[in-house]
């Protein structure tokens, strides 16, 4: 049998059998487990993530948090994540918990890139092997998903949701965007993309409009034409209906219109950051660090962009539909740096459509007929961009591709041996101050015996009470430096501090001049304080 028949014979077979999807997924999760190879979750949020999955897992759904005794959610707590938490039950009953969620997120991020070639399949996207493989070279997005957050089923449910536009799929819209409100606090994200997919068929058919007639000097519109409008104008009333009952029909409802309120709008787009200390991922990021984050794939699009603004009439609907999501999050990218994770693969959709419109409506020869009719110098400013490309960012992607991994700076335990310590030596539902908003999450998920200040976001005790959020700080920055006990006693009703070692020496040398608080625990990251008024 010729070598050609051979070839032929073993592609059925592959593509017959779907091996294209398993060897995907095997390539993506052997990454993804190199990412997770130690001993760390990398960001706090992992140990909630697991702590609320073991509760599930004992049949509680929990609907207040006490563990935060100064927060706007202490009452009224909304789990705006319970599907992803319902999803990481099964893999709590593996020895070590924490463990088993870091193997949860091995698998999921590999649905995530198996579920982008599907898409790229679906969509008829040229190379949509390369286009997925090309994940990988996306550091600051990797680094996103390998920690454990829902980052990787969000997007997941973001790529079956354009599916099922484009396919005109009402009740699977539907359905997709009522979970996704269960999935993931930043659901709203869901009818941005519907009313972007509405805008880009609103560009698309302005400029390959070819079924209208003038008559009259006004423009009337054939039946096929209302029709069509009539389906999106559906398309986007299911999507945005699925939103609403998802909100409605949820265990936390009303409490968790408030909820979403603080959570996606004054958290997620207000922005407390310059008012106080948030996490890391709600600072901004400059334009040229965001075009950095992706480097190849900007250059990439601002060379298709020039292409395809030669021939606009080519440009598919999924290129407008990317074009303005990656526009849109880029922006959004800037104001908040958490939004990479939506930027990055939003531009890797955007060049894998536009390529593939250049390659199939366009064609490498015509490109290439072009290319031979620029004069000399445009040839040599080409070349010299090319040029550039090829020698300083492909290296500079190749070493984000090898530097990406997990923080190491707290190991899985090294938080266990002082929770474990108060929860053994003091009374249920004692309160604890924790110096910092951000060691909440792993005290709660090695202690929930006793109570602690605030967690999860810092605002949250903004909403609740400024002026004790400020006292808070003062306290936590060393600035308020007598009569501690007095002020920790009567305002917080704390019996304990729990401080680490080397975040808060301004706090831990304020405490030792104070006669009312007394040394009790002692190891090699923590120390713990009683205070007796």
């Amino acid at each position: 049998m010729p070598s050609e028949q051979k070839w032929l014979k073993f592609k059925k077979f592959f593509f017959q059998f779907k091996l294209d999807y398993f060897f995907i997924f095997l390539s993506l999760a052997i990454y993804y487990t190199f990412l997770q190879w130690n001993n760390y979750i990398g960001d706090s949020d992992g140990y909630y993530h697991a702590k609320m999955a073991l509760f599930l897992r004992e049949g509680i759904l929990l609907k207040n948090l006490p563990w935060m005794q100064f927060s706007s959610i202490t009452e009224h707590f909304t789990d705006h994540q319970l599907l992803y938490h319902l999803l990481l039950v099964p893999f709590t009953y593996i020895k070590t918990p924490l463990i088993g969620v870091k193997i949860a997120t091995v698998l999921f991020a590999a649905m995530m890139g198996l579920t982008f070639y599907w898409l790229f399949k679906k969509l008829k996207i040229t190379w949509p092997w390369l286009w997925t493989f090309l994940i990988i070279s996306l550091a600051d997005l990797n680094f996103r998903l390998a920690l454990v957050k829902v980052n990787s089923w969000s997007w997941i449910f973001i790529a079956f949701i354009i599916y099922s536009l484009y396919y005109k799929k009402r009740w699977l819209t539907f359905f997709l965007s009522f979970f996704f409100v269960w999935l993931y606090g930043g659901w709203p994200i869901a009818g941005f993309i519907g009313f972007i997919f509405w805008l880009a068929s609103k560009i698309y058919d302005y400029i390959h409009h070819k079924k209208i007639k003038l008559f009259r000097n006004r423009l009337i519109i054939t039946w096929e034409d209302r029709n069509k409008f009539i389906a999106e104008q559906k398309m986007l009333i299911f999507l945005l209906g699925g939103l609403l009952a998802g909100v409605i029909f949820n265990p936390y409802f009303p409490h968790n219109l408030k909820f979403y309120y603080e959570q996606f709008f004054l958290i997620g787009v207000i922005n407390y950051g310059h008012v106080f200390s948030v996490g890391a991922e709600w600072y901004r990021l400059s334009p040229m660090m965001v075009v950095s984050s992706g480097s190849h794939f900007f250059a990439l699009g601002i060379l298709a962009l020039v292409i395809l603004f030669f021939n606009y009439k080519k440009i598919s609907h999924f290129t407008w539909l990317s074009f303005l999501l990656t526009f849109l999050f880029f922006f959004l990218t800037i104001k908040s740096r958490r939004y990479v994770e939506y930027y990055l693969p939003f531009l890797l959709l955007f060049n894998a459509s536009a390529w593939t419109d250049i390659i199939k409506k366009i064609g490498f020869v015509r490109i290439s007929k072009y290319i031979k009719s620029l004069v000399i110098w445009q040839k040599v400013y080409l070349y010299v961009c090319l040029s550039i490309f090829t020698i300083i960012l492909l290296p500079n992607i190749y070493k984000k591709i090898l530097e990406t991994k997990i923080p190491s700076t707290q190991p899985i335990d090294k938080y266990q041996n002082s929770a474990n310590w108060l929860k053994n030596n003091t009374e249920k539902q004692s309160i604890v101050m924790n110096a910092n908003w951000d060691q909440w999450p792993m005290l709660f998920y090695y202690n929930d015996h006793n109570y602690y200040f605030i967690g999860l976001d810092f605002s949250f005790m903004y909403f609740y009470d400024p002026a004790l959020q400020k006292k808070y700080i003062d306290i936590a920055k060393g600035d308020l430096k007598d009569n501690l006990a007095q002020e920790i006693t009567e305002n917080f009703r704390a019996q304990y501090i729990i401080l680490e070692k080397t975040r808060h020496t301004k706090l831990n040398d304020n405490i030792k001049k104070d006669q009312g608080i007394f040394l009790v625990y002692e190891d090699q990251y923590f120390l713990i304080y009683q205070i007796i008024y």
